[in-house]
């Protein structure tokens, strides 16, 4: 898919011009992946760094990834998140010792796969990749764009939706509607580190989706707030799997939890099949 990239400069003194590129961001608002990555070595930025900037502009770039790391956050929770607008408004106006270049192109399967080519072709810095797992992201982008090929409007797809019931609310990366709301879709990565939190993750998730089962409720999106009837939904996961050969328990407690919920679950790659169902369930009301 086509996410947008932008360089981020450090010009310590910006009448004199000289620069170097100390990171990048890359992402996409549409399947709400952001990712941003400083350079590994700040030598050569030390090395002109004639007034003592460079620290600002490190400061800086925390609180980008703070922005970055916000997307992942219900939307009621945490300050202002990662957005293609505010991009382009730093590319406009920060004209000091930060500048970032205008966004443009890079097509990738994730935003992070897109820094690995950005880093080796415009930062020129031999910069690990941070992450060896793949994130939920590839799951996302596969239900997005499995949605458009069978011809679901976006009109009736809610994104990053909160779901809530009297007791629990979670958040769904998709929920198709017709005005009820007829699908719900979470995406997960079961190839992350943090496996005891991930399972407790899915496990609270699965409680929500019981009570939504049993008892309805709403899930809301910037777009409205639409009613989910209870036993009137299918639920379905879509996940990236645990890398070959790795140890993944989340996995193991995640497949009873969907079972005990009738969640259909599938790998990234048959995100089709969701989207049928999707398209059956829409043409069924």
């Amino acid at each position: 898919m086509t996410y947008r990239f932008s360089v981020m400069r450090f010009v310590p003194d910006p009448a004199r011009g000289e620069f170097i590129n100390l990171g990048a961001l890359a992402g996409d608002d549409e399947v709400r992946d952001w990712q941003f990555r400083l350079i590994s070595n700040l030598q050569r930025a030390r090395a002109i760094d004639d007034h003592g900037a460079l620290s600002g502009a490190l400061a800086f770039a925390n609180e980008v990834e703070g922005k970055v790391e916000a997307v992942d956050r219900l939307p009621v929770v945490g300050g202002e998140q990662m957005t293609l607008t505010l991009l382009e408004q730093w590319s406009r106006e920060m004209r000091n010792i930060v500048q970032f270049s205008w966004p443009a192109p890079i097509v990738a399967d994730t935003a992070d796969d897109a820094l690995d080519l950005i880093f080796e072709e415009l930062v020129l810095d031999p910069a690990a990749r941070r992450y060896r797992f793949q994130k939920k992201h590839r799951a996302v982008g596969s239900v997005s764009r499995a949605y458009r090929a069978v011809g679901i409007l976006s009109s009736s797809v809610l994104r990053n939706a909160v779901a809530t019931t009297t007791v629990y609310r979670d958040r769904f990366d998709f929920g198709v509607h017709d005005g009820i709301v007829r699908q719900l879709v979470r995406c997960w990565s079961f190839q992350l580190p943090a496996q005891d939190e991930l399972a407790d993750e899915v496990k609270a998730w699965a409680w929500l989706v019981r009570h939504l089962q049993e008892g309805g409720g709403t899930l809301s999106a910037p777009s409205g707030t639409f009613e989910i009837q209870p036993g009137e939904f299918d639920t379905a996961v879509v996940y990236v799997p645990p890398l070959e050969g790795a140890q993944a328990p989340a996995f193991d407690e995640a497949q009873a939890a969907f079972a005990e919920v009738h969640a259909s679950a599938v790998p990234s790659d048959q995100a089709s099949r969701v989207a049928q169902a999707a398209q059956a369930l829409l043409a069924a009301y």
